[in-house]
């Protein structure tokens, strides 16, 4: 079973691609869960069709802390994917990062994770990983391969740096930097800067996305450009991103080396 974990600071587009490659693996035939890892919890609502998002976990065991079913939990979306929302306390209350790792541990106990039940599992997950609930993913062992989502902003880099550093951290869970993919903001974006900066952290781009008006207008559909637009060029970078990630090898991937915050705020202005 592939387990896959997409990280980025919020609004670099993360979701975009986390959504986008559970329709390019559900398309070609795998059983996906999807498990949206945010407490604005609007990750799935790409993939399933309805007015609103669906109800979260956090939501569900309030209502019912002993609930033993996953009915509630899990709703199925198109293409057959299997979609799962982590939600979160209401602004300003509570801990977001709680609400994840308590939605993985209850995933486990009902058996959702269990490696026969699907062939890729995607987790899409917020922030910087300054919190050990949004670090529960790989701090419990529950994914394999860790793709960091980027753009040519600074911030984004600086969080992607920060995540590089949990990865080293929770790397004897068996889990790996698969590698970053750039969300461009600018048609002008210094992609070799990117592309150094990868080298720098001993990994790589697994792909560009440039800024695209059709995942716009997906979005506002509420589709995946995947979907939405199959033959566009946003829409074919995912499949190949896809197919790519699918043929990397964890245990050969080499453990990243991040850069002290003194050594990143040097590299930027180099």
């Amino acid at each position: 079973m592939e387990r896959i974990a997409i990280y980025g600071k919020g609004g670099v587009g993360k979701s975009v691609v986390a959504t986008s490659l559970s329709a390019c693996y559900a398309r070609a035939g795998h059983r996906v869960l999807h498990v949206g890892c945010d407490p604005k919890h609007d990750s799935a609502v790409r993939l399933v069709d309805g007015k609103g998002s669906i109800p979260t976990v956090l939501d569900v065991l309030a209502d019912d802390p002993n609930v033993t079913s996953t009915d509630r939990i899990l709703h199925e979306g198109r293409y057959g994917i299997q979609c799962c929302e982590a939600g979160g306390p209401e602004p300003g209350v509570g801990c977001g990062g709680r609400g994840v790792a308590r939605t993985l541990e209850f995933l486990e106990e009902m058996n959702v994770l269990d490696p026969d039940r699907y062939d890729t599992v995607l987790f899409d997950v917020l922030g910087d990983v300054v919190c050990g609930g949004f670090a529960a993913p790989l701090r419990q062992g529950f994914a394999r391969k860790v793709i960091i989502v980027v753009s040519e902003e600074p911030m984004a880099l600086f969080a992607a740096n920060n995540i590089s550093k949990a990865i080293h951290v929770y790397q004897p869970n068996g889990l790996a930097l698969a590698g970053f993919v750039a969300s461009l903001k600018s048609p002008d974006a210094d992609r070799a800067m990117i592309e150094r900066f990868a080298a720098t952290l001993s990994t790589r781009v697994l792909a560009f996305i440039p800024r695209d008006p059709l995942i716009l207008a997906a979005e506002r559909e509420r589709r995946t450009v995947v979907e939405f637009a199959p033959e566009s060029a946003s829409a074919l970078a995912f499949v190949r991103l896809s197919e790519t990630v699918l043929g990397i090898d964890p245990d050969a991937v080499p453990l990243p080396t991040p850069l002290s915050d003194d050594a990143f705020f040097e590299f930027i202005r180099s």
